[in-house]
């Protein structure tokens, strides 16, 4: 078996391994990239990228429906296969050409499966073996699927977002922001959406008060939100599929033409034979230090596949910038991720910046809350958004933001702006003097700190 000799060997392709690979070989290393999926990872190809093409188009729709008494006339619809076919020609390219890149680069671009030897050196079974002073892992997660009967017959999201043909109705298993933001998507449609979540509070990592106000938007449109529903198996049905859940009202049973697994996602690491190399890792991932180190100081891991971590595309590529600095330099760097904000691309979106209420109670913070009705701004009510939130957490004594929470137009945009307030320091009375352009959800900011 050939052997190759590089600076940096990468595992994977997405904005972590990507990002260090396209870095250290700026700086003059010698690179080698494994990939066993698709070139670019999980976000352009089968991710927030394919899944923001779906929310947008349903947003738009939603929007037109909702602006009728404005003058808008007619009846407004999605084609399913126009939008299929417009996601399909959009991500479709995109490996080929993430692939090409590294390689016009000149990185060593590699397809296979790679997992460490007993020597310390990573093999690729087909191809060779790859001996490199720092290795660097980057190889994502992967939907997860539930220990229970039957669940051969559920989809995950990857098999949503390749759906050629929307069903009739759908059954979301999970109250995280996969569920609710495919769930929007299929409501826009015209399918007939239903969420299963095990507990009673959805999408975890959000403000509860203000995730409760999404549930109530998602049912006036047309998504019905079901709570303390354990699932316990899954059958074949006339229709398509039956979820059998168990909660207080017993066993209950739930049929739609198909069913789709949201529940979380598991690391891709069981095949990197981790254990050759002394790297700890646990059902959440590898276990890194702040300096993206694993417990072998000389592999790097980032992205979804680490412990702690946040499973978002900016984590991943920020992560990327730190591994770099610190293999090309010795910097010493830890990833900083203060500030970075999540947002769940629903109708109306939902998004989180900083501490919540009760993280900041149980840290002993003391603060102001701003927190009021968005939806009677002007802002919302000319696009007809009937349901709009906001909470700020604001520390007393110095006037920094601890926290955000917004649920309306644009919140995505506005997660960008507190979380620069939150990152860098910025006071309320700062933000407050600021001349935002007017109308806009910028201005907005001011209500939310009066």
């Amino acid at each position: 078996m050939k052997k190759e000799e590089y600076d940096v060997v990468v595992i994977g392709s997405g904005a972590a391994g990507g990002g260090v690979a396209r870095k250290c070989n700026s700086a003059g290393l010698r690179v080698a990239v494994v990939e066993r999926d698709g070139w670019g990872g999980v976000c352009p190809l089968r991710g927030c990228e394919p899944k923001k093409i779906f929310a947008d188009t349903a947003h738009a729709v939603t929007r037109v429906r909702s602006m009728q008494k404005q003058g808008i006339v007619g009846d407004t619809r999605i084609d399913w296969d126009t939008l299929w076919n417009y996601k399909h020609t959009s991500t479709e390219p995109i490996s080929d050409a993430v692939r090409d890149s590294l390689e016009k680069a000149g990185i060593a671009v590699i397809a296979g499966d790679a997992r460490f030897d007993d020597n310390g050196d990573v093999e690729v079974p087909g191809y060779g073996v790859l001996q490199a002073r720092n290795v660097v892992i980057g190889v994502g997660a992967s939907p997860k699927i539930p220990d229970i009967p039957g669940n051969d017959l559920l989809l995950t999201s990857d098999d949503f977002l390749n759906l050629k043909t929307m069903p009739d109705s759908l059954i979301f298993i999970g109250g995280g922001f996969i569920s609710f933001e495919f769930a929007s998507v299929a409501a826009a449609v015209g399918a007939k959406a239903t969420i299963l979540n095990r507990s009673d509070r959805v999408l975890r990592g959000f403000d509860p008060d203000l995730a409760g106000r999404l549930v109530k938007a998602m049912e006036s449109h047309g998504v019905s939100v079901l709570l303390n529903h354990s699932i316990d198996e899954v059958e074949k049905s006339k229709s398509g599929v039956s979820i059998v859940t168990s909660g207080e009202n017993g066993k209950e049973s739930f049929s739609a033409s198909m069913a789709v697994v949201a529940v979380g996602r598991t690391p891709n690491i069981e095949s990197l034979q981790l254990d050759k190399v002394g790297v700890e890792k646990s059902s959440e991932g590898i276990k890194v230090n702040g300096r993206l180190q694993s417990t072998n100081p000389r592999i790097y891991a980032a992205g979804d596949c680490v412990e702690p971590g946040l499973a978002l595309t900016p984590v991943a590529a920020l992560q990327a910038d730190t591994i770099a600095a610190n293999i090309i330099d010795d910097a010493g760097e830890e990833s900083d991720l203060r500030g970075t904000g999540s947002t769940v691309f629903t109708d109306p979106p939902l998004m989180a910046v900083g501490l919540l209420e009760e993280e900041a109670r149980e840290r002993g913070e003391s603060f102001t809350v701003y927190s009021g009705d968005a939806a009677k701004w002007s802002e919302h009510k000319r696009i007809g958004m009937d349901y709009a939130e906001y909470k700020v957490l604001v520390e007393k004594q110095t006037g920094t933001i601890l926290g955000a929470h917004y649920l309306g137009q644009h919140a995505e945009e506005v997660a960008n702006i507190f979380g620069l307030a939150i990152r860098y320091g910025l006071t309320r009375k700062e933000l407050l003097a600021h001349p935002w352009a007017y109308p806009s959800f910028g201005y907005a900011l001011r209500y939310m700190l009066s």
